[in-house]
């Protein structure tokens, strides 16, 4: 929900971190897939952290996703695949969709970097070095041009516009978070190159699922938000 920018530590900023905390908390219970490898699942929260970050913002998207993810671990335990670390990678993916929003892609594209090279650095990622295609792709339009027209399409009228904003949007959060629980996992769990080349032709459908998801769930929720003037362009 947009308000005056400069301050974080109104009334409706603290109601709307908590409203969408609690929304976080509660679709963290709901699994929509397993993990490979390890034990756990994944849990519904993968699609609510980007909605959650272009309806926001970055900074109190990221502060409600945290606490909410922080919540659910708690009254999820198999969803903690990192443990209380489990709350960084969807903290990211909501800050990175609503950076993106608000014209500055270079934030997601700078995080997806850093995890790229940090999975890189293990041993067993120089050996999956087609492991992160997507990641990097996503990485690539965050840095482009056509992040800044994302950005602008969130203003315009027309659905069609708003649509791929959105899409945008939630395709970068998706990947980002994706990026860095990578990057967690292969040095969390030191996985070897044979459960990433698997992975490698699993991950895609998730994420681009993942994106439509909320494309589908975000764009009319943004449009009905934005005309009730509870959030803005």
């Amino acid at each position: 929900m947009s308000f005056p920018r400069p301050s974080y530590l109104t009334t409706r900023y603290a109601s709307s971190i908590a409203v969408f905390a609690a929304i976080q908390a509660i679709v963290t219970l709901i699994p929509v897939s397993i993990t490979i490898g390890v034990s756990g699942s994944i849990t519904l929260g993968v699609v609510t952290a980007p909605l959650i970050g272009f309806l926001l913002g970055p900074v109190p998207a990221g502060v409600s996703v945290a606490v909410g993810s922080l919540i659910g671990l708690f009254l999820n335990p198999s969803g903690a695949i990192f443990g209380v670390l489990t709350v960084l990678p969807p903290s990211l993916g909501a800050v990175a969709a609503g950076s993106l929003r608000r014209g500055r892609g270079y934030v997601p594209g700078a995080i997806i970097l850093l995890s790229v090279a940090a999975f890189y650095a293990h041993p067993f990622g120089r050996e999956v070095i087609l492991y992160p295609w997507l990641h990097i792709l996503a990485m690539g339009l965050s840095f482009s041009p056509l992040a800044a027209l994302g950005a602008s399409y969130f203003a315009s009228k027309e659905l069609k516009k708003v649509t791929l904003a959105v899409a945008l949007a939630a395709f970068v959060g998706t990947l980002t978070d994706h990026a860095f629980g990578s990057a967690m996992g292969i040095w969390y769990y030191n996985l070897p190159p044979a459960i990433w080349n698997l992975v490698m032709f699993i991950y895609p459908f998730e994420r681009i699922a993942a994106t439509a998801i909320v494309t589908v769930i975000g764009t009319p929720a943004y449009l009905r938000l934005r005309r009730s003037g509870m959030i803005g362009v």
